[in-house]
């Protein structure tokens, strides 16, 4: 017969468990506020938070993607009534906040009949200094994408892709305030409210539905199309698709928007930097390469 167990000792506890921050313990999650804990729910069935509400749907996606266009609207009304041009960077400036201001608008009524109305709790949003090592791997991401995706595109495009509508407004900078509000408008603020959208909610949904590798699979992909509202942006998709892979992954990886956030602001730093110099930029990229091989046959010489 086994020895009773003594109450006044602890039990030991699973190296897989995680201790939260009221010091019980819980298994880890996949993402945050994900009620199923990492684990395949039955497609259609029925599940609620805690607090009794119905969980983010993707009805509730399609209301805040919605609602982001409806704000791009308005704010392409102010600005014309503003006497800005919607394609300059000081009018573009209007319309994103417009956007924004629908998409989180949106966010922030359906928070607390989805949640808690905390988007940290929810849906993962957090920003932390630690995780600023994504910035610089998403500057190496874009450069392996489109490398990844330049023979694709070459062959698709053989008379070159079309220009985007935001290479268009980047290329109207014209002083230093228009590089601060496009810095501040596609680097800063895009990163976070496009992350909390397609990684913090729509990939979250997918999973609870499908699991994690369709989740990833299918929020990159919508990603990628959402974009198609720029039909000029048809040659970015497949090169978006593998981003929205990359940021995804990372969600799942960490279990927070931390690091996509500023995977997604490295991305997009990288883009703005290219099309801001342009043929400046590339024009430096070849002489710095022609030195680097005139530097090259040089040491040869000396070795031979």
């Amino acid at each position: 017969m086994a020895p009773r167990r003594d109450p006044a000792v602890p039990r030991p506890v699973p190296r897989r468990l995680r201790i939260c921050e009221d010091g019980r313990h819980a298994p880890p999650r996949r993402l945050p506020g994900d009620p199923l804990r990492g684990r395949r729910a039955r497609p259609g069935a029925p599940r609620m938070t805690p607090g009794g509400r119905t969980p983010w749907g993707y009805g509730d996606f399609a209301i805040v993607v919605v609602a982001g266009i409806v704000g791009s609207f308005a704010g392409t009304l102010v600005a014309t009534l503003a006497l800005l041009d919607p394609l300059s960077i000081r009018g573009f400036t209007v319309v994103f906040a417009g956007q924004v201001a629908g998409s989180l608008g949106a966010l922030g009524f359906l928070g607390p009949r989805r949640g808690t109305g905390d988007l940290r709790r929810d849906l993962g949003l957090v920003l932390r200094l630690r995780d600023a090592w994504g910035l610089p791997a998403g500057v190496g991401l874009q450069f392996l994408v489109a490398l990844a995706v330049s023979p694709l595109v070459r062959l698709l495009f053989p008379d070159g892709p079309p220009e985007q509508t935001i290479a268009g407004i980047a290329a109207n900078a014209r002083d230093p305030l228009d590089l601060v509000l496009l810095f501040l408008a596609v680097v800063v603020v895009a990163p976070v409210v496009e992350e909390t959208i397609y990684r913090g909610l729509l990939l979250r949904r997918i999973q609870r539905s499908f699991g994690t590798t369709w989740a990833v699979i299918g929020s990159a992909a919508v990603f990628a199309l959402v974009h198609l509202f720029d039909p000029n942006a048809l040659a970015a998709v497949p090169g978006l698709f593998l981003v929205g892979l990359a940021l995804a992954a990372s969600a799942v990886r960490f279990g927070d928007l931390g690091v996509p956030i500023f995977v997604h602001a490295g991305v997009n730093l990288t883009g703005v930097v290219v099309l801001v110099l342009g043929d400046r930029l590339v024009a430096e990229l070849e002489r710095l390469a022609e030195e680097a091989v005139e530097a090259i046959v040089v040491v040869a010489r000396l070795v031979g």
